[in-house]
């Protein structure tokens, strides 16, 4: 039997797909951080010219289409941010699905030639995720074998 997921897991190549990932999800987040700090300005805009305008001396008629005007800037911006959100997690999402079609040729590989070497005509996989096994010796573990093999690869 073999674990998958340890397998994939303790994969070099998986390792290093995943902090891409994650250095993708953080970039993505720091934008999107961006797009927030720009509407707090622009809502911030907003409340100081709703206060002008409540005040008799002060000319409306120019700062009225400002204030239009900024409600206009402040839906388009929402518009951008709702959509770069989408397009982000998007991305993501499919990066993380390529991240296990990718490297999962390379797994099965790797268990195929352990299991020739150890004479096995079968596998089963072992992880939790996904049980195929309730009982088995240790002796038919050999997951560290293929990651072994899997990054020596690498080297």
């Amino acid at each position: 039997m073999v674990d998958v997921q340890k397998v994939f897991d303790g994969y070099e190549k998986v390792k290093e797909a995943r902090e891409r990932l994650d250095r993708s999800k953080k970039v993505a987040m720091e934008e999107f951080e961006i797009f927030r700090d720009e509407m707090e300005k622009i809502v911030f805009q907003l409340k100081e010219m709703e206060d002008k305008l409540k005040n008799p001396n002060i000319d409306t008629e120019l700062l009225n289409k400002k204030y239009q005007e900024t409600v206009k800037l402040a839906k388009e911006k929402q518009e951008d941010m709702v959509a770069y959100d989408k397009r982000a997690k998007a991305t993501i999402a499919q990066r993380q699905k390529n991240l296990l079609v990718e490297h999962l040729g390379d797994i099965r590989t790797a268990i195929q030639k352990v299991s020739e070497t150890k004479g096995l005509d079968l596998v089963l996989n072992s992880s939790e995720t996904q049980l195929g096994v309730f009982y088995s010796t240790e002796s038919t573990d050999f997951t560290e074998d293929v990651i072994a093999i899997l990054n020596a690869k690498e080297k």
